[in-house]
């Protein structure tokens, strides 16, 4: 007989194959969900990028709507267009003035919020009409549209009063032009 026994069972310290299986699918089931979690915040990451984007531009063209850069737009008390020409091509927004409503907008409150614009269209309609009082503000609002980024908000919607002859193009007053030399 040789001096060296026999011993039985493992001979070294390695794993078996069923623990090696137990131990990827762990490691597999983990980043799938590291992975989900990354594209939930990309497409969140997308989406606030968008809104902030949208409430810059909504507040530039309020800007240029006080400077008096849309007055042959804003007779027809609503008016849309794009930001293809600043570079945002897939950006697009619509301004309605005064008690104007945006054409597609849903008044659907079954959920049980109240909607303050349908009580006031409901209760002015209600009342006789008045005389018409000019006002010194116009009630300006705007929307823009922006891609749809999974199931998220696309538009952002803004409202802001601004002086009357800011909005719309002053009226000459009879008589100015010929006074002046």
């Amino acid at each position: 007989m040789n001096g060296r026994s026999r011993t039985t069972g493992r001979a070294g310290g390695g794993f078996t194959l069923a623990e090696v299986a137990v131990t990827i699918v762990i490691v597999g089931v983990a980043l799938v969900y590291v992975l989900q979690s990354l594209s939930a915040s990309k497409f969140t990451a997308a989406n606030t990028r968008n809104l902030k984007l949208a409430k810059e531009l909504a507040t530039y063209t309020l800007g240029q709507i006080e400077c008096g850069r849309y007055w042959e737009e804003t007779g027809a008390g609503r008016f849309e267009g794009s930001y293809a020409d600043e570079g945002y091509p897939d950006f697009h927004f619509e301004v309605v003035l005064g008690q104007e409503s945006f054409r597609d907008e849903y008044r659907d409150t079954s959920d049980g919020r109240f909607d303050n614009w349908r009580y006031n269209e409901d209760y002015s309609q209600s009342e006789d009409e008045e005389e018409e009082v000019e006002q010194p503000y116009e009630q300006v609002q705007i929307r823009v549209s922006f891609p749809t980024i999974k199931s998220e908000q696309h538009t952002l919607t803004l409202e802001k009063w601004i002086a009357w002859d800011q909005v719309y193009e002053p009226e000459e007053e009879p008589g100015a032009a010929a006074s002046e030399p």
